[in-house]
């Protein structure tokens, strides 16, 4: 019994710190406008996950599994990143570009 009860108490912990991070990562940003862009392939099996957006600025990337930590984050100016770490799951991809972001679903086979 004892056991069973550390066990919810040191899963709820890391459930309140997951939310913790992502209400950090995702409030403290206080964007104008929303990003409107297209993740292909989705769902994603490796490789070059294309990323089109109309903005011209630099992407502020993040992939956050379902607990909210994030697995994959990086800034590039291209069209592409390659997130190869990737296991199977469904995955939240936050992307910045200027005064603008957005979210989307990225789903893992």
């Amino acid at each position: 019994m004892r056991t069973a009860l550390l066990l919810i108490t040191l899963i709820s912990m890391q459930f309140v710190t997951a939310q913790s991070n992502v209400k950090e990562i995702f409030f403290n940003d206080h964007p104008t406008d929303k990003l409107t862009f297209q993740l292909y392939p989705n769902p994603f099996s490796g490789g070059k996950l294309h990323i089109i957006s109309n903005s011209k600025e630099i992407k502020n990337i993040i992939i956050l599994n379902i607990l909210g930590e994030v697995v994959f984050k990086t800034s590039t100016f291209g069209n592409y990143v390659m997130p190869n770490n990737l296991k199977t799951g469904i995955y939240i991809v936050k992307i910045k570009q200027g005064p603008q972001q957005g979210l989307t679903r990225l789903v893992v086979p």
